[in-house]
């Protein structure tokens, strides 16, 4: 397929009640928050499982009820958003990792869930050694440079590769497929995929999902293109993102289902409250 460019759509953050916006100095704290917080010092194992465990019943609980849907969790775009839709399903660009097709969906919350057609939806994650298209002079196993953010918590991209990077515009059931693989991870963050939906000129979504964290680590300690690095100590569960967001269950893991040829499929239905 061939690539078509979108030119790049003008800022609308304080116009946006969707977005959460990130100050540098808040990005600070938080990363600060990692490196001085022991991981012991997070939750107990036992503890976060039965909060786990309790939260994915109750998800999957509301999400039998016709006519139901939590709005999409709001989380920063991070540092590496790239304001450049690029309109293409298959965003690998022969990057390797586990094969994943993810298909999201979205939904009107204030019209009994009905499918939003037309809005285009971008995503961006690192590939399987934690780098991101646009920014490869980072090292994913070093806490980012926060003296280059911005005031929005953005840094300005240095090359020109725009791999594992793409937009769809949703059809008449509100949804989007893409091609990809399974993001891999870098300090501090747990394995993620940036979303950002245009509802309009001046509404989106952006959120960010994540995987079932068992999944993840099969993948990490297993397959080829991650194992080098290891199982991040990383987690759903203290990943500094997430944690802000004060999401904790299951509502923003994505619903993974394996095929046969050893890819993945991944579903995600995201719920817009102003629309």
């Amino acid at each position: 397929m061939n690539n078509t460019s979108i030119g790049a759509a003008p800022e609308q953050h304080e116009e946006s009640p969707n977005e959460i916006l990130i100050k540098r100095r808040t990005i600070l704290t938080g990363l600060m928050g990692v490196a001085l917080t022991p991981l012991s010092g997070l939750l107990s194992p036992a503890f976060a499982q039965s909060n786990v465990k309790q939260a994915a019943e109750i998800g999957d609980l509301l999400d039998s009820i016709p006519n139901m849907c939590r709005l999409a969790t709001a989380a920063l775009e991070g540092p590496y958003y790239i304001d450049q839709r690029i309109l293409r399903s298959d965003i690998r660009e022969k990057q390797p990792g586990v094969p994943l097709e993810l298909e999201l969906q979205i939904v009107n919350a204030n019209a009994s869930c009905q499918p939003l057609k037309g809005v285009v939806v971008s995503i961006w994650h690192c590939n399987a050694e934690g780098e991101y298209s646009g920014y490869l002079f980072n090292d994913p196993n070093q806490l980012p440079d926060m003296r280059s953010v911005n005031e929005v918590g953005h840094v300005q991209e240095k090359d020109n590769e725009r791999w594992l990077r793409g937009a769809q515009t949703t059809d008449s059931n509100g949804k989007v497929k893409f091609r990809t693989i399974v993001p891999g991870w870098y300090s501090p963050r747990a394995a993620h995929i940036h979303v950002r939906a245009f509802l309009s000129k001046s509404e989106m979504i952006t959120t960010q999902l994540y995987f079932p964290q068992s999944l993840v680590n099969h993948i990490q300690s297993t397959h080829s293109a991650y194992k080098g690095r290891g199982v991040s100590v990383y987690t759903n569960e203290n990943d500094v993102v997430r944690r802000q967001t004060g999401v904790s269950g299951m509502e923003d893991v994505l619903k993974v289902s394996a095929r046969d040829d050893g890819s993945l499929y991944a579903t995600m239905v995201l719920a817009a409250g102003h629309v």
